[in-house]
């Protein structure tokens, strides 16, 4: 046991007496870097510098058996070597950020750093906390840069009448290359339009487009707008704007609205102004015309009435403009649970008898003693399940077409509904320029109605397993059409609810399997209860794998 005593002291002197020669050449360092010129160097005491009995020539013992216990001394200042490698203009810190500077990254439009962040406006006309921290940081960033930039449009007008922006866009007098010099997390995109695209976490898109200019038209030329790249100032873009409640611009500096065309006043009066000249600024963009619908039932403004007449008039041109633009401007009228107002305003405007003429004789009950319900109905149950849950963009145009649809079936054979309700959805898909994805998606919750079970108690002609169903990938879809439909004709959710605990809460899992055919009028042998009986798979026909090939 005592060897093991004397080993464990020994390990211990030897690690005390490195931690002391570590100690001593720091004070060394110290020593020299504050001796005046020409002064000996101060040497620490040591073994190794031959004071308190210890050198380089002495014995062997004095380096074998270091003393235990080294003197204290007092911490020398920092000198300007370890200044530099803590915090001085060499560190590593300000290296990487002039490496990043070197890039692009925080740089003026002269190439120079961004200047100090702008101070808070005193009493803002809206709020900052209302607005999305991300879209402050690109106008901010922007001013840094020595650009103009503005909040502009949507966020500005749904600020001013209390309600919730879907999303916020930034104006500046930077092209879109200068914009993607600024921030790397961006992209150009578009066309006709070039913008440019800032990404955040999450998803987040701030929409950051440069001031523009109306083109000049030549006189008895067509005034449709093709190309719209003519960069311009702050009041030329505002001028070039749709309507005056979207050309009002923020400045979050000064924490004022800038207003160049009386946009202030219109949002005061509750009243949709188009800038200029309606019969000339229509016929350059038609979808202005279903713009105007949807930002009237959004915002509960009134249509002035010399642009009333204007969208009347040329209502007929809308199918002049793109088929995508169409189709998301469609869309847009369903979204954000005022599907009902807009569609009724667009039929009041003559809208509606031009992009979904079928649901003209759908407006009304069919018969004077028939339960009311007709298409406002199914728009009605459609904003209901927006502002709860959100639905797709297929489940939409389902609910719109739903009662289309149903008409068709009730005046046809059942052998054949499969075949017309194909034709009338490709029909309409094509006309709004629907893609092939949805439009199939479209036909399959359709037809899958016929599988659900309704109040009355009666089923389709075919069941199919819940578990079955549940598989498929537009099933969700389906539920959520069946529940606008059950909400439209009587408000009782139990078919909805049993079919979605049946489906969902089934235990089975398997392949999926497919559904019964829809030409054929047999009923599927599995029931409800029972599990769905699977079949085997057929072997491909081919050589053995012993065999040899002829």
């Amino acid at each position: 046991m005592d060897w093991i005593v004397e080993t464990l002291r020994r390990v211990r002197a030897l690690r005390d007496w490195r931690m002391s020669r570590r100690r001593r050449k720091r004070g060394e360092v110290g020593a020299r870097a504050q001796a005046p010129s020409g002064a000996p160097p101060v040497l620490p005491a040591g073994p190794e510098s031959g004071v308190n009995g210890g050198s380089r020539g002495g014995r062997s013992e004095d380096r074998l058996l270091p003393r235990i216990g080294p003197v204290e001394r007092p911490r020398p200042a920092p000198s300007r070597e370890s200044e530099g490698r803590r915090g001085g203009d060499s560190s590593r810190r300000d290296q990487r950020r002039g490496r990043d500077q070197g890039r692009g990254r925080d740089r003026g439009r002269d190439g120079r750093p961004l200047g100090p962040p702008p101070k808070l406006p005193v009493d803002p006309e809206i709020p900052l906390h209302l607005i999305d921290r991300d879209a402050l940081d690109v106008v901010r960033r922007l001013r840094r840069a020595g650009f103009r930039a503005y909040l502009v449009g949507g966020c500005v007008r749904d600020l001013r009448l209390g309600m919730t922006p879907k999303d916020f866009d930034v104006a500046t007098d930077a092209r879109p290359e200068e914009i993607r010099s600024v921030f790397r997390n961006s992209r150009i995109i578009g066309r006709r339009f070039r913008l440019a695209h800032v990404y955040f976490r999450g998803g987040k898109i701030i929409e950051t487009s440069t001031f523009r200019a109306n083109l000049p038209n030549e006189p008895d030329s067509d005034l449709l707008i093709r190309q719209d790249n003519v960069f311009g100032t702050e009041e030329e873009d505002a001028l070039r704007r749709d309507f005056t409640v979207n050309a009002l611009f923020y400045d979050v500096e000064t924490g004022r609205i800038i207003d160049h065309v009386g946009g202030r006043a219109d949002l005061e009066s509750r009243t949709l102004r188009m800038i200029g000249d309606p019969e000339i600024r229509l016929r350059e963009d038609p979808v202005r015309i279903i713009r105007a619908v949807r930002l009237a039932a959004k915002g509960g403004l009134a249509i002035e009435p010399v642009l009333l007449e204007s969208m009347q008039r040329h209502r007929q041109e809308i199918f002049r403009c793109s088929k995508p633009r169409l189709l998301e401007e469609t869309f847009k009228l369903l979204r954000g649970g005022q599907a009902e107002r807009s569609i009724r305003l667009g039929h009041e405007c003559g809208v509606l008898d031009v992009i979904f003429p079928e649901l003209l004789e759908h407006l009304t009950p069919s018969e004077p003693g028939a339960p009311e319900i007709d298409v406002f109905s199914y728009l009605s149950a459609l904003d209901r399940l927006v502002r709860r849950q959100g639905v797709s963009d297929t489940v939409m145009l389902a609910s719109l077409l739903s009662l289309p649809v149903r008409g068709i079936q009730a005046e046809s054979e059942p052998s054949q509904h499969l075949r017309l309700t194909t034709d009338y959805l490709a029909e309409v898909c094509t006309k709004l320029g629907v893609t092939r994805k949805m439009s199939e998606r479209l036909r399959q919750i359709f037809l899958v109605q016929r599988s659900l079970p309704r109040s009355s108690g009666k089923r389709g002609r075919r069941r199919v397993a819940p578990a079955v169903m549940a598989r498929r990938s537009y099933f969700e879809d389906a539920i959520d059409l069946f529940e606008i439909e059950t909400l439209a004709e009587n408000g009782d959710l139990e078919d909805v609810r049993f079919w979605r605990e049946r489906a969902y809460g089934s235990d089975e899992v398997g392949d999926e399997e497919p559904l019964p055919d829809e030409e054929s009028g047999e009923e599927s042998e599995s029931s409800e209860g029972e599990r769905p009986r699977r079949r085997r798979r057929r072997r491909r026909a081919g050589p053995r794998s012993g065999a040899k090939p002829a």
